[in-house]
Order: C-alpha cells, then structure tokens, then sequence
C-alpha cells in the first residue's frame, strides 16, 4: 500500500513588533501638543466669529452709552497714545480703525461739545481751566476715576479752536492715526456743571484678521497633530 506524504504546514513568520521607545512617546507628546493648540485657536476664532455679529449697521463696534459727568467746566482723557511702543503699540490704528463717538445732554438747553485734538494743544487750552481728568475706568460697572485741576472758566468757546481733528455737539466720526491725543467733552457754551450721556465705538478691523488667522491655524494645527499622533500609534 502506497501512502501519500503529507506537505509540511508552513510555519508563519513571527510578527516583528515595534518597541515604543522614547522617540515614539515624544512624537506622541508633540501630535497632543498640536492637537491642543488647534482646539485653542479653533475656539479664538469662535469667540471672533461672534464678535462679528456685535456690530451695528454701520459696522461699528459700541459700548455705552453711560453717564459721565463733571461740576467743573471740562472733562479729558488726556493721554491717548496711538501707534506707540511696547504696551501701547496694542493701541495702533490699525487696530482702531474708525472712532465714532456719540454724546447727548442728560438736560436740556446746552449742547455738550466732544473733540479730539493734540494732547499738546488740547493741554495748553485748558491750562488755567478747571476741569477734571479721566485717570482710570471700569468697566462692568461703569465708573470713571477723575483728578480735579483747579481753574476759572476757559477764556474762548471749544468750538473756536482751530487744532480738533475732530469735534462735534452731538458725535464725532474720526479715522485713528498715530499721534499722541486728547479728548475733551464741555459744555458748548463753556459753562461749568457738563452731564451727559457718552457712547464709544470703533470699527477695530483687526478682529476680523485675527479671527480668520486663528480659524486657518486652527485647522492646520488639528490636521499636523493629528497625523502625528496617528501615524505613531498605529506603527
């Protein structure tokens, strides 16, 4: 009797296995890191997108308005430093864009005058005036921290000065530009006791830059950290 020799069954080769060594561990680290920074900026840009929405139909961005007043004949912001160094380079106009800002008599009778002009000039016209001086302001509540400079009343009306770059009763439209400036907001008639109500507001066309910046690195960095951290642990 014949018996047919039976074929040897293959013995598969042995699955060679990738050790995770500390290179894979800090490729891994990397990816996470990427992936991270990703969601950070992704939910940037979502904080952009909404503030887009907050603006008016003319594009502005607007806060107030809010009552400020004084028993005094003026009320500045002295230092408005714009395109500055360090700190203040935050502040470029760029960053500004247009300024808009709205002011209305809480009584009736006397307009309030509200200019922007050279803190230089705006300074030498209210030498000797008494007015008050912004000095610090919150928020949520508004509230505004003023210095009082003693003086008697100004010697010419603000609506005859010649250095506002501009200037209004009731608003003022203003394209930011680099300089060193003051705001000033009296009574037209350049009586003392100013009450109003002021709203601010800038067109600020950087947010829409930072947001499509922050969405663009959002998805780049998701996509990098992700085939990092894919393509190291699944080899």
């Amino acid at each position: 009797m014949t018996t047919t020799p039976t074929a040897p069954v293959p013995t598969p080769a042995p699955t060679v296995q990738r050790s995770w060594s500390g290179w894979r561990t800090l490729l891994v680290v990397v990816g996470a890191f990427f992936a991270l920074s990703g969601v950070t900026l992704l939910a940037l840009g979502g904080v952009g997108l909404w503030a887009q929405q907050q603006r008016d139909s003319d594009g502005y961005f607007t806060a107030g308005p809010e009552r400020v007043s004084t028993s005094t004949y003026a009320l500045t912001a002295p230092a408005l430093d714009i395109g500055g160094a360090g700190p203040d380079a935050f502040y470029t106009d760029d960053f500004l864009g247009k300024i808009r800002i709205g002011i209305e008599s809480t009584t009736s009778g006397t307009p309030v005058f509200v200019g922007i002009g050279p803190a230089a000039d705006v300074a030498a016209y209210l030498e000797g005036v008494g007015h008050d001086e912004v000095a610090d302001f919150a928020v949520d509540p508004f509230r505004l921290t003023t210095t009082a400079r003693a003086g008697d009343k100004p010697a010419t009306l603000p609506a005859d000065q010649s250095f506002w770059v501009a200037s209004g009763t009731e608003s003022l439209n203003w394209t930011a530009r680099s300089g060193d400036w003051s705001v000033v907001i009296m009574n037209a008639d350049g009586s003392p006791k100013v009450d109003a109500r002021l709203s601010v507001g800038g067109t600020l066309p950087a947010v829409e830059g930072v947001t499509i910046g922050a969405l663009i690195g959002a998805v780049l960095l998701l996509l990098i950290g992700s085939a990092v951290v894919v393509s190291t642990t699944r080899g």
